[in-house]
């Protein structure tokens, strides 16, 4: 192969590549769906309420609908014993 060949073809190369990782950004942003993520604490219903339930709506406000945590308190979804290892 000529040493010209061979810079053709790796330009046409590099466009490609290049190329790919533009378009890259705008098919990610243009799957929408919602993270959801649960959160268990180990605390019954007044503490929680006053201990984490402030801090999760502030961050399911700023996360703007993409992402939302919603919190269950001891027992909820698992034994109290049992969240640890979970």
């Amino acid at each position: 192969m000529k040493r010209r060949d061979f810079l053709k073809k790796a330009g046409v190369g590099a466009a490609a590549v290049a190329a790919t990782t533009v378009n890259a950004p705008f098919v990610h942003a243009a799957k929408k769906t919602t993270i959801k993520w649960r959160m268990q604490t180990y605390a019954g219903a007044a503490l929680s309420a006053h201990a984490c339930k402030p801090a999760i709506d502030a961050f399911n406000k700023v996360a703007n609908g993409e992402m939302v945590i919603e919190l269950y308190n001891a027992d909820q979804q698992t034994c109290a014993d049992r969240a640890a290892p979970a």
